[in-house]
């Protein structure tokens, strides 16, 4: 059901698992990748973070005691690690990083034990994987401490590749899920495999069309390639079925975007208006920087200084960890050139 975007569909399975097999970990671990995703698509949703906490833990009471049984259980060091992985994001995300440090040591070390059990357990190589990249992609002053301190995890991100192309191979439901994350990291990875990324999200979108995040990513791929009639083509094709506010707002901001790299300036202002109520548009962060840039983007170009120096203001003062290096650089840029007129 996460594929298809189903999220009241996705929470009933969770509550029917519980209910049903409350000595289980599997409803609790269902729930905790489906947050998982939830949080790595939008960072600011914190109403599930009790929940997330209060599944991790009834995940290791369970499989901490199955363990402490069979130490050869590799489900229960399976179904620990990928608890251990979501606490770890969500501590990152919360700033408390020495916890997420010690979380991703924890899920990387019993995933590779549940794989050096039971070789045959594919799934388990997407969450190490995801466990390797995040791993690597610590905040800076973790990374240096990580040679001393026994919590801090030796990431690899060039590692965690294999691991997620592997899963992402499966053929099915569970392979499908390895893609939407294989693409996701690969995407990262250099504009080489932006564009293999940006041909599994389009593969994903055909398939699960009901997931508006599939398209999305698609699209801004495509931006991100400055494959700009492409991205405005697609763009209005997505737009042709009915989408909530945030997608088509989104949407309108990639075509917006590919106007403005086309130079057709006119068509970007009167694309980026359809954009209702952009101050309370509700983005994921960063997606929210990325619509303040186009404002002050286009609000520069019009001539509305006063404009175009707020929205700069507001993207400096969004939390870093969710702006674009290259944002930042551009929105400081033009604040510096405005006020200095």
């Amino acid at each position: 059901m996460r594929l298809e975007g189903d999220q009241q569909g996705a929470r009933r399975v969770y509550q029917q698992l519980v209910s049903k097999n409350p000595n289980n970990a599997i409803g609790y671990v269902f729930n905790l990748n489906t947050s998982l995703s939830n949080l790595a698509w939008d960072p600011n949703i914190k109403k599930t973070d009790q929940e997330v906490r209060d599944d991790a833990n009834a995940v290791f009471n369970i499989c901490e005691t199955a363990i402490s049984t069979n130490r050869y259980d590799h489900q229960a060091y399976y179904e620990c690690g990928q608890a251990h992985l979501t606490i770890s994001y969500l501590s990152a995300i919360r700033g408390h990083y020495y916890s997420a440090g010690r979380h991703s040591n924890l899920a990387i070390k019993h995933i590779e034990r549940a794989l050096s059990l039971d070789s045959t357990l594919v799934e388990a190589k997407m969450h190490l994987g995801v466990a390797y990249y995040y791993a690597d992609n610590l905040p800076p002053f973790l990374k240096l401490l990580s040679s001393i301190l026994w919590f801090i995890p030796q990431g690899n991100a060039e590692k965690s590749i294999p691991y997620l192309s592997d899963a992402a191979a499966i053929k099915g439901y569970r392979g499908d899920e390895a893609k939407y994350v294989y693409a996701d990291i690969l995407s990262r990875q250099g504009l080489p495999n932006v564009a293999k990324a940006a041909e599994i999200f389009r593969d994903l979108d055909k398939r699960y069309p009901s997931n508006e995040r599939f398209g999305l990513l698609y699209i801004s791929l495509l931006l991100e390639q400055k494959l700009y009639t492409e991205t405005i083509s697609a763009g209005r094709v997505f737009l042709q079925t009915n989408r909530d506010k945030v997608a088509s707002a989104m949407t309108l901001l990639w075509i917006t975007r590919a106007y403005m790299g086309l130079r057709e300036n006119k068509l970007a202002t009167e694309t980026f208006s359809q954009i209702q109520d952009i101050e309370n548009t509700d983005f994921p962060p960063w997606g929210k920087a990325w619509l303040l840039l186009t404002a002050g983007q286009l609000a520069d170009l019009n001539g509305k200084r006063t404009s175009a120096v707020n929205h700069y203001i507001s993207i400096i003062e969004i939390n870093n960890a969710y702006v674009h290096p290259s944002i930042l650089q551009t929105a400081e840029n033009r604040l510096e050139s405005l006020l200095q007129k």
